[in-house]
């Protein structure tokens, strides 16, 4: 049952109640007729309308707002996934406002049958997830059983650099599985070397996020083994940590059910009686837990969980990560790899109105030697900016949390303390959106490959390891 709640869209001109709604959700096709529409707010009034225009929908799954309206969204983009049943209503809402509309997605529900008959036809013809590493096809999207199964096998192929962990078990019992990168070179150390923290597939329907993390992942630990100069200062003198796939359940969830799932797959029925599963899993961390852009309603995409750390995913990371700041380990980079809108952003995301953070220029410089990297390869262009100046405010972020200090005395105060932090929002613009084909898998793959080298490089310099 869907949780339900009274709804009275702007100025009046559409009123719906939880029968209407409910009989709109089906089963099966569920995205049949969906479009996805794209807004571009040109004035204040514009965006407040958009604001409220989301709110009043918040916690129906229905409307679906790829790309959110906030107070910085001015000349940017607003993406509206729509159900055929409210297309007329939400056209006649839109233009009252005096917004243009351009359809992005003319179909959904034919865009993810075409792509995941392709895959399905190719995977029973040509099957993947062998046991040998040589046979990866780093150019097709993979299930989180092949993606664990690569895991393992990075693990034993560069068994002499990298070492498994298990970071935690997901809400319905699969293992979260990932691997540290310390070079042969590296010098035995107490405190440990710096770190870096890579984490991919937090939101579920971003497929191309841990597709891209094992991509760049095995060209560097190649590079390494070829010698190159820079992957091997990277390596030898940093602790990399990679875990490219954290949500397996919603992951696992989009292969078989629902290809947009987003959240996780936690039970909400115990604490609010809702028939909707999940929780957003950035929003769930503790450092402005429930604050702004978040919802309190379970079958809101942004729903931000019972309490803060509730999802088992989430408070893996943050239980693994303090374990090793307690350690002594200093971490110094912190990104959590997404998509879809080709940005680097940097905290703040938990308020449209808080001041940039103390190393806020540091960061947009990183950002920018990343971004450079980047548009050099295929011309992809990045932004480089704080989450609420370019894209949305979500409290709880992972970025924030990786960003603020490191408390000692509990999980649910402080962060990690990484002096660079962000959320990394990969191709493309909107004309797929979470929906990106198999076909840019190995040009974002490359172009990102040349944006962490970038990184790599910048923070070697900072260290001194670079002259």
């Amino acid at each position: 049952m869907v949780w339900c709640k009274g709804i009275v869209l702007v100025f009046g001109i559409l009123a719906f109640f939880c029968g209407s709604i409910l009989a709109v959700l089906g089963p099966g096709d569920k995205y049949n007729g969906y479009q996805v529409w794209r807004v571009v707010p040109t004035n204040v009034d514009q965006i407040r309308s958009l604001i409220k225009l989301e709110h009043n929908f918040d916690g129906f799954d229905l409307v679906d707002f790829w790309r959110e309206a906030t107070p910085s969204s001015l000349h940017r983009p607003v993406d509206i996934m729509v159900p055929p049943s409210l297309r007329n209503n939400l056209r006649d809402i839109l233009t009252s406002l005096s917004l243009d509309i351009e359809i992005n997605i003319p179909d959904v529900g034919a865009l993810v049958t075409g792509q995941m008959s392709e895959i399905q036809t190719r995977r029973a013809n040509e099957p993947v997830g062998t046991a040998a590493l040589s046979d990866f096809d780093y150019t097709r999207y993979h299930t989180y059983d092949e993606i664990q199964q690569w895991v393992s096998d990075i693990v034993t192929e560069y068994s002499d650099i990298t070492s498994h962990f298990l970071l935690t078990t997901s809400y319905e019992g699969r293992p979260i599985n990932g691997f540290r990168i310390r070079g042969r070179n590296s010098v035995a150390s107490d405190p440990p070397p710096p770190a870096v923290w890579f984490e991919g597939g937090i939101h579920a329907r971003e497929w191309i996020s841990p597709a891209t993390v094992m991509w760049f992942t095995a060209q560097l630990l190649q590079d390494y083994e070829d010698g190159d100069e820079l992957a091997m200062s990277m390596f030898d003198n940093m602790d990399w940590y990679i875990v490219p796939s954290l949500n397996p359940d919603g992951y696992t969830y989009t292969w078989t059910n629902d290809r947009l799932w987003r959240k996780t797959r936690s039970d909400n029925l115990d604490s609010t009686g809702s028939g909707c599963r999940g929780a957003d899993p950035n929003r769930n961390f503790p450092f402005g837990w429930a604050g702004n852009g978040t919802s309190p309603f379970p079958c809101s995409n942004i729903y931000h969980g019972k309490s803060a750390l509730s999802e088992p995913e989430v408070d893996g990371v943050v239980e693994y990560l303090r374990n090793l700041k307690a350690n002594n380990q200093n971490f110094l980079i912190f990104l959590d790899w997404h998509s879809y809108g080709q940005y680097f952003l940097s905290p703040w995301s938990y308020s449209a109105y808080a001041p940039n953070p103390p190393d806020y220029d540091a960061m947009m410089a990183m950002g920018k030697a990343a971004s450079d990297a980047i548009a050099a390869v295929h011309g992809t262009v990045f932004q480089s900016g704080s989450s609420i100046e370019l894209l949305n405010e979500a409290a709880g972020s992972s970025k924030d949390w990786g960003y603020v200090p490191y408390d000692e005395t509990s999980k649910f105060r402080g962060g990690l303390g990484a002096k660079y932090s962000y959320t990394v929002e990969l191709r493309d613009k909107g004309t797929y959106g979470f929906l990106l084909p198999e076909d840019q898998i190995q040009p974002v793959g490359e172009e990102m490959y040349a944006g962490v080298r970038a990184i790599g490089d910048y923070i070697l310099r900072e260290l001194g390891f670079i002259p």
